[in-house]
């Protein structure tokens, strides 16, 4: 894939879903029309996030299950509200914890990051379709 709103290649799709499949808890993971889905933006930030990290770095991916399992264990431990239940959120909660178990990120760099990104307004990085029409400006000379 070379753009956010690309289709997986026939090569990827096949990949991921094998890592999908072993995935703890697979019954809980929203699907539409039996395929993977996502709601907002960030979860499936999250979900390519940590494929290309287990593909680019080889972590196994054991490792995530394994924080995904915990990540999923606290949070039912700690809620009786099940309204409130995100897999995607528990999904990045796991993530987290793996970033920061192999120092991939510090927690201080984690809640700092995590904190300006939250201060943003709602409509930075273009999270709306944007209808309105764009003006082409020629470059001038030198540019």
């Amino acid at each position: 894939m070379q753009t956010i709103n690309e289709r997986p290649s026939a090569e990827t799709k096949p990949r991921v879903d094998s890592l999908v499949d072993v995935l703890p808890f697979n019954d809980r993971i929203p699907r539409h029309d039996g395929e993977v889905a996502f709601d907002q933006a960030w979860e499936i930030r999250a979900f390519a996030m940590t494929v290309a990290l287990h593909e680019k770095l080889g972590f196994p991916w054991e490792e995530f299950q394994s924080e995904l399992i915990t990540a999923i264990k606290r949070w039912e431990s700690e809620q009786s509200d099940l309204e409130r239940w995100s897999y995607y959120e528990r999904w990045l909660a796991a993530l987290e914890e793996l970033a920061q178990a192999k120092g991939w990120v510090s927690g201080e760099e984690l809640e700092t990051r995590t904190q300006e990104i939250l201060d943003l307004p709602p409509t930075t990085d273009h999270h709306h379709a944007v209808r309105d029409p764009v003006a082409v400006v020629p470059a001038g000379p030198g540019a």
